[in-house]
């Protein structure tokens, strides 16, 4: 017999909304650890990416290793540019459309 999410939770005291908040966190390292590995092979400093944005090399090693739910779309829209990506948001609409916002 398996051991599931839920009986672990149980047996470690752990609740759902920690699991979630975990989860949640793991997946911005992942979005941050790509962009990061993004600007690595294109063989690009932060401080050569920060020159291609028009911003400070700090501004550029904030956004690597924060929270990118919360960096600005323009923001994240210059350094996907700079590293010579492009950035694309979707919205899905509650009658099933698909609407590109960038």
């Amino acid at each position: 017999m398996s051991y599931t999410i839920e009986q672990f939770m149980s047996d470690s005291g752990v609740t759902r909304a920690e699991v979630d908040e975990a989860k949640d966190r793991m997946l911005e390292e992942m979005r941050v650890y790509e962009l990061k590995e993004a600007r690595k092979s294109r063989n690009l400093t932060q401080k050569q990416l920060a020159k291609n944005m028009g911003v400070s090399q700090k501004r550029v090693s904030t956004l690597e290793s924060g929270d990118v739910d919360h960096v600005e779309v323009s923001t994240l829209k210059r350094y996907l540019e700079g590293i010579g990506g492009t950035l694309q948001v979707m919205a899905d609409l509650p009658d099933g459309r698909r609407l590109q916002l960038v």
